[in-house]
């Protein structure tokens, strides 16, 4: 279904023992691609008929097995007027549900539900919003017996840098020798770090700040060694946070973020 509708409830309509007589008719999801903890929140709007308030279900659903990942119950809800109600891309659980296709279902207690618009979901975003390229990879050798420890990707200077994922800012800041401007990110709802350097200018967010999942975290430069190179984004990934255990090559993540950008 699309991501706007106005619709019948199908199975759900006829109040399937409530007395009520529920249809539901009709719905607006927005935006058709959603992130985890993004800047903008999934919305959904939704209007039904029934002879009398009801109590209803909203619950998200895989598209693929209709299985429920997120459930709220509204009570005395009113006939005839518009509902709303906002996902954070958080299960029951708290924890994070698998990329993909998803759906909103609405009905009352006991009904499979009304089909109320589909989405897609994902819970990281490619963080260079511009053109770009694939240069310098992970485990790249480097002077002194280093390695290089993240992926480079080219992009001319200037372009916007968003957020992976949201979370908090752990620290930002200089090197003249290596990254030149830098901001580090702790994922929300995950033990993953991402480091963003060789930024133009100083990030805009601060230490603690909290960002979402897409928002605007600097612009694409050629600080520190990148002085004498290129513009470009170096952009490391640490598992179990920064410095802590070793950075995983981050190029399998990003060409999948990629793909939906």
């Amino acid at each position: 279904m699309a991501a706007s509708a106005s619709l019948a409830a199908g199975g759900a309509s006829g109040g399937g023992g409530t007395g009520a007589g529920f249809e539901l008719r009709s719905a607006k999801v927005r935006p058709a691609l959603a992130f985890f903890d993004g800047e903008r929140r999934l919305r959904l709007r939704y209007s039904f008929r029934a002879e009398r308030a009801l109590d209803l279900v909203v619950r998200v659903v895989r598209a693929g097995d209709g299985r429920t990942v997120r459930r709220w119950v509204g009570h005395d809800l009113a006939p005839g007027r518009m509902h709303r109600r906002r996902w954070d891309g958080r299960r029951g659980d708290r924890g994070v549900p698998a990329d993909g296709s998803y759906e909103f279902r609405i009905g009352p207690t006991g009904h499979r539900g009304a089909r109320a618009g589909r989405f897609e979901f994902h819970d990281h975003r490619f963080p260079v919003a511009g053109r770009y390229s694939y240069g310098d990879r992970f485990g790249a050798p480097r002077s002194g017996g280093r390695v290089h420890e993240g992926q480079d990707l080219p992009s001319p200077c200037g372009t916007p840098l968003l957020a992976a994922r949201g979370g908090r800012v752990q620290a930002r800041g200089y090197s003249e020798a290596l990254y030149g401007h830098w901001v580090l990110i702790d994922g929300l709802a995950t033990r993953h770090d991402h480091f963003y350097a060789h930024l133009e200018a100083p990030s805009g967010v601060g230490d603690g700040d909290r960002v979402r999942t897409g928002e605007r975290i600097g612009r694409v430069g050629k600080t520190g060694n990148a002085r004498s190179e290129f513009c470009q984004l170096h952009f490391e990934l640490w598992p179990r946070g920064y410095r802590n255990g070793s950075p995983r090559d981050p190029l399998a993540p990003l060409r999948d973020w990629a793909g939906f950008a």
